[in-house]
């Protein structure tokens, strides 16, 4: 009874305070044998399978301390409280990714969250200069760097334009590699996705994205009920573009561009979010003018998996332009986080039969752990000159079917 009433009291500081009344307090309440920690521990977080006792309990003590701790990331080095703070969150993510859903919803999420709400961490992604454990937390995030609630647009200077773009890079092998994949890189396009979508004096992406309703913007993991191992069947996005009247000689000259993409309201009376409809085939379709530019992986033991599908304007009807496919696992568990994935597809002119149509673009990108954003480069793969961005998010209706 007494471990009972301790556990619904409001705050930590409460318990110990009531275990402090005498030693006999302190024993049952504070004890080896009491479950007070696991009890205040489920109420906060989702419990993973094989943690003891003592474990839960000095997790959560551990959390309760590290987190309660305000964290500015504005400094170039991080210092030890802001290597232990990620370390927590971590584990979190970690936890939050892996442990079995439940009806109730995904409690360590919820409080990485509140956490992030509290924080700069993804405001300034590149301050500091992130090694690939801290890219992949800031990647793994990327739901919550675009949710306003929670985040901000992050600066201009937080992203090279050139990086972004590919700028002077000629298109040799894959982009998103299996091994020695650059998170780096990755987390440039997300800056400039999170700058575009989210500031409204871009004049750019913001006012569609902002239209749209909370179920039909990024998340990170796939609700209770969905099946986590297939791939998503709806997707909403956008590509960016960007071109110049005269192209800037130097990388230096083209990360000072005022203009970052054509996609700005001046020239576009209306900017259209792309949506896609895929469904699993047993056609290992992917022809060798794209995989001349977008290889596939030569290891054998590679999980593949092929999609078809229409790429259309959401809210729009009409005929759409066909996809076609493919994921792989990535079996490395980049930054300790398992689940990264390499997705590659092409999209066509509609009404044209055949793939030698008038044009064709290419995307590849990283499919984040949780399986619901992805985050890479197309490119045009009859003239390479065209390429640039993407973003593609799930909305979260029932997995690709066998078509």
């Amino acid at each position: 009874i007494l471990q009972g009433i301790a556990g619904f009291l409001p705050t930590d500081g409460d318990v110990i305070n009531l275990s402090l009344s005498c030693k006999e307090m302190h024993d049952r309440i504070l004890g080896p044998s009491t479950g007070i920690w696991r009890h205040r521990y489920e109420a906060k977080y989702d419990i993973p399978e094989a943690k003891t006792m003592d474990e839960l309990g000095y997790e959560y003590k551990a959390r309760a301390i590290v987190l309660s701790q305000r964290m500015d990331f504005r400094a170039a080095r991080v210092t030890k409280g802001q290597q232990l703070w990620l370390e927590v969150i971590y584990t979190m993510l970690v936890e939050s990714l892996t442990v079995p859903q439940k009806s109730t919803g995904p409690k360590t999420y919820n409080r990485i969250r509140e956490v992030m709400s509290q924080t700069r961490f993804l405001n300034r992604p590149r301050k500091p200069k992130p090694c690939e454990f801290t890219c992949a937390i800031q990647l793994c995030l990327t739901a919550l760097a675009l949710h306003k609630e929670v985040s901000e647009p992050c600066l201009r200077s937080e992203y090279e334009l050139a990086i972004v773009y590919s700028f002077g890079s000629e298109p040799v092998g894959p982009y998103i590699p299996h091994d020695n994949l650059d998170l780096t890189k990755i987390l440039h396009i997300r800056s400039f996705w999170q700058r575009h979508l989210l500031e409204l004096d871009e004049m750019t992406y913001y006012i569609t994205f902002s239209y749209l309703d909370e179920d039909h913007k990024p998340k990170m993991r796939k609700s209770y009920g969905i099946d986590e191992s297939q791939l998503s069947s709806s997707w909403l996005g956008y590509y960016s573009c960007l071109h110049f009247e005269s192209v800037p000689g130097t990388r230096a000259a083209f990360n000072k561009s005022t203009t970052q993409t054509c996609a700005d309201i001046e020239s576009h009376l209306r900017l259209d979010i792309l949506s896609m409809n895929l469904h699993i085939t047993n056609d290992p379709f992917w022809p060798s003018e794209c995989n001349k530019i977008i290889p596939m992986s030569t290891d054998m033991d590679t999980n593949r998996v092929f999609f078809q599908g229409i790429q259309g304007i959401n809210g729009l009807a009409g005929e759409g332009n066909p996809v076609f496919g493919f994921t792989e696992i990535i079996a490395y568990p980049y930054g300790g986080i398992p689940g990264w994935n390499r997705v590659c597809f092409a999209i066509i002119a509609g009404g044209n039969d055949e793939y030698s149509s008038d044009w064709l673009h290419g995307y590849e990108a990283v499919l984040l752990p949780g399986g619901r954003i992805m985050l890479g480069r197309w490119i045009d793969l009859k003239n390479t000159s065209g390429r640039g961005p993407f973003i593609f998010w799930d909305v979260e209706i029932p997995s690709c079917l066998q078509g």
